[in-house]
């Protein structure tokens, strides 16, 4: 090897922040935050310290890779009418694009909620400006997302036990899309909770 191809690329802050955002999303979705920035900078080839100067330490990478995501999904909702809409829109995220929701579950098992409450609230103040009832659409919503996640994290191994035909997936995931979207529009589901005397 010789010493070009050893010496770390003199990058600019936007082009090492993009590295290294690409390689610790994928870092964090595969091994949670047990995966080293030492792991993040090599996946990422860039210089370690250049992550340090630029992005700060695991939890400052942990945290800029959680805003992304939750920029992305948040504008997602923001662009949409309904609710409905907006969980057929998140749905088409997580088949697109799981490594999230894979992360949420590492956090989740590693007891770091505390890193995905901010995230989150943000999410649903979206989903709140499209659905201003949607404090009565609460369980109906968590059912969609629980599905959501669910089939973003086992969707191989449903899919298996349940003996479908790997071509029928798209078929699938499109029929699954519409009944989530069916269930959060479904009012029987979400009576008011002043009605039930709990407040």
């Amino acid at each position: 090897m010789s010493a070009s191809e050893s010496t770390p690329k003199a990058w600019g802050r936007d082009e090492v922040r993009r590295a290294v955002l690409r390689a610790a999303r994928s870092g964090f979705a595969a091994k949670g935050t047990s995966v080293t920035v030492r792991e993040i900078a090599a996946a990422a080839g860039v210089n370690l310290g250049l992550i340090h100067k630029y992005l700060g330490n695991k939890e400052d990478i942990l945290a800029a890779v959680l805003a992304r995501d939750t920029e992305v999904s948040t504008s997602t909702i923001e662009n949409v009418g309904s609710l409905p809409d907006a969980v057929t829109s998140l749905f088409a995220i997580g088949l697109s694009d799981p490594e999230y929701v894979r992360i949420a579950a590492w956090l989740l098992l590693e007891g770091r909620t505390d890193l995905l409450l901010g995230n989150q609230a943000d999410g649903m103040r979206a989903v709140r400006g499209i659905a201003p009832d949607s404090r009565n659409a609460d369980v109906r919503l968590m059912t969609a997302l629980a599905a959501i996640a669910g089939w973003s994290l086992f969707s191989e191994g449903i899919l298996t036990f349940a003996e479908a035909d790997a071509t029928d997936r798209s078929a699938i995931e499109s029929r699954m899309s519409e009944l989530l979207a069916t269930i959060v529009a479904l009012p029987q589901f979400a009576p008011d909770l002043a009605e039930d005397g709990h407040h």
